[in-house]
């Protein structure tokens, strides 16, 4: 039996790395800088006297493209480690697992990542250990050149590239400062950047947790320049292979928005995004964390999801719960502010979170009849009055009027997150007795009018209780506010089902369904009986001119409560609104007619 090997082709592999595994062609900037930092760090472990390291990159432009060199003084490779590491995709530089796992550079393939923006890579080499200097030429076509290096190098190694074309118009010489800057920020070990325009230290940065003294003000000013943004606190991030700050934003997030934080794995640039290590909750939240123990993903772009990932957000989210506890006990004021401008988001998360619900409830703003009020006052409210809720906007806004001059307080539960929050305060708070208004609530908030309006309002009641019956609507007398208010529509339980069977949206599954229809179906007309209208209508005793007051009213109503109002609701009020009108026109007529006979 033959045995054969596997045929590499080269460009069929860079295209996976643009099309499917990078985000960006900028990440060859970090693969190089990452290749130079593990290379120092070996030769730390591998010589013991060995401790500065150093990192270069050059920038030359010329005519219509650049060269960029990077450089370092790191371990360095032999003749045979440039044929085992260089040249053999997928096969890692590093040269045991003991090694290995304090780097993140453990696929072989973040060389192939320059081939994304050129098309030759040159690398001049020496090893540590001593001995030749060689070259390395790899061509994108899966070609490579090895040779002796006749100048006289130090040891490490040097990583030359040219730039061309759209390559070398997107790589400016402020480009790979930027992306410098942002890949190589926590890097220990300073990159050095010397150019055409200007010669830098890309990476002298201040990092507070590297100091043995670093105030607060000092932390603040950190996040502050690091995000462009004022912050209200900061809370530091420690745990276990876990170090860094969340500064928590002044500016009002929202959960969809993608937030900007910055996570590292071994100093080294991950993301921004940290949805896998910040909780989502913390949406409010910018956050710079350097982890030790997680393992990328094959882009380093993110961390594979196992046991370690969820042990660090746990750490993450361990340390922004306590700070919470503490602010809510010794700095009211302080959990005042973040509640008013983070109030949707900490709503967000009180819903979930038995422990944040009861830190931040009293804190928390709600909307009432009474103006906006806290989660506090609302409980303070229920220990001496009624405190009711209602679950849609529009019914909140139905109810309102209702309540003028009453004591009652009613909350607005309509928006997201607070009627679910409203239904568990007697849950947690025992004492605490805060209830659904439902249509029945109505029946209890209005009142009922003297014996005797009733006696005498008897006869159009009636009549109007027969206008009605086709609307599966039933009338009753009540006092309520304000007076101007003359009529009063609460809708019943088969409301709803009958909006959708006229829209036909279910008509196809509702056939063959025998629907016994109810002659009251729950809605209900209330009369309002506070001013003098309600009480002029027992004089009124055509049944015609009844037929006409009660249609108008009941379409009146539903356009007051802001329900919906059809063609067929417009075409009654219009033909009722005539025929009121020929009534007055036939009054006065007769009026006319006794006046000129001298009546």
């Amino acid at each position: 039996m033959s045995q054969y090997n596997f045929q590499v082709d080269l460009k069929g592999i860079i295209r996976l790395l643009s099309d499917n595994l990078y985000s960006s062609d900028n990440v060859f900037l970090r693969e190089l800088l990452q290749n130079s930092v593990d290379a120092i760090q070996a030769r730390k472990k591998a010589e013991t006297g060995f401790k500065e390291g150093k990192i270069t990159v050059k920038y030359q432009p010329g005519k219509n493209s650049a060269k960029l060199v990077f450089s370092d003084n790191g371990v360095g490779l032999d003749e045979e480690e440039i044929h085992s590491f260089l040249s053999v995709i997928g096969q890692s530089s590093k040269h045991s697992e003991e090694v290995r796992k304090n780097f993140i550079g453990q696929f072989g393939i973040g060389l192939l990542s320059c081939f994304l923006v050129t098309n030759e890579i040159v690398v001049v080499t020496r090893s540590a250990k001593g001995g030749q200097a060689y070259q390395w030429v790899g061509h994108s076509d899966g070609t490579y050149q090895i040779t002796e290096y006749a100048k006289k190098v130090e040891a490490g190694t040097e990583v030359q590239i040219k730039l061309t074309g759209k390559m070398y118009q997107k790589f400016g010489e402020e480009e790979i400062i930027e992306n410098l800057y942002e890949y190589g920020f926590l890097i220990p070990i300073k990159i050095y950047f010397s150019g055409m325009e200007q010669e830098k230290i890309v990476n002298d940065t201040f990092i507070p947790w590297r100091q043995p003294i670093c105030t607060k003000e000092e932390i603040m000013e950190f996040g502050e320049q690091l995000f462009g943004e004022q912050f209200f606190d900061m809370v530091p991030l420690i745990g276990e292979g876990i170090k860094g700050y969340a500064f928590i934003s002044m500016r009002n997030s929202s959960a969809t928005l993608s937030c900007c934080h910055k996570i590292y794995l071994k100093k080294m640039f991950i993301t921004e995004e940290g949805r896998d290590i910040i909780p989502k909750w913390a949406f409010f939240t910018r956050c710079i964390v350097n982890t030790e123990d997680l393992t990328p993903i094959a882009s380093r772009e993110g961390f594979i999801k196992d046991n370690r990932l969820l042990k660090a957000k746990n750490q993450i989210e361990k340390c922004l719960f306590d700070y919470f506890v503490s602010l809510s006990q010794y700095d009211v004021n302080k959990c005042k502010q973040i509640t008013t401008v983070h109030n949707v988001a900490i709503k967000s998360l009180a819903v979930e979170n038995e422990q944040v619900f009861k830190i931040f409830f009293p804190f928390l703003t709600f909307s009432t009849n009474k103006g906006v009020l806290t989660g506090y006052q609302i409980m303070k409210a229920a220990k001496k009055l009624p405190v009711n809720y209602c679950v849609e906007v529009d019914d909140f806004r139905r109810v309102c009027p209702l309540l003028e001059g009453t004591e009652s307080l009613l909350v607005n539960g309509g928006y997201i997150y607070d009627t679910s929050l409203l239904q568990q305060v007697p849950k947690y708070y025992k004492k605490i007795k805060i209830q659904l208004f439902q249509d029945s609530s109505y029946e209890e908030l209005l009142e009922t009018p003297q014996a005797d309006i009733l006696t005498k309002l008897g006869y159009f009641m009636e009549c109007a209780s027969d206008v009605l019956k086709p609307f599966h609507c039933t009338i009753s007398l009540k006092n309520f506010s304000p007076k101007q208010l003359l009529a009063l529509y609460v809708p019943g339980e088969g409301e709803l089902l009958d909006s959708v069977i006229k829209e036909g949206s279910f008509s196809s599954f509702l056939e063959g369904f025998d629907f016994e229809e109810e002659e009251n179906s729950g809605a209900k007309l209330y009369l309002n009986c506070s001013g003098n209208f309600a009480k002029r209508l027992a004089i009124v005793e055509s049944p015609e001119l009844i037929e006409t007051i009660v249609q108008v009213l009941y379409v009146q109503a539903l356009m007051a409560g802001h329900y919906t109002v059809g063609a067929k609701e417009m075409e009654l009020m219009n033909k009722s609104l005539t025929r009121l009108m020929e009534f007055g026109i036939d009054g006065f007529e007769r009026g006319s007619r006794r006046y000129d006979a001298g009546e």
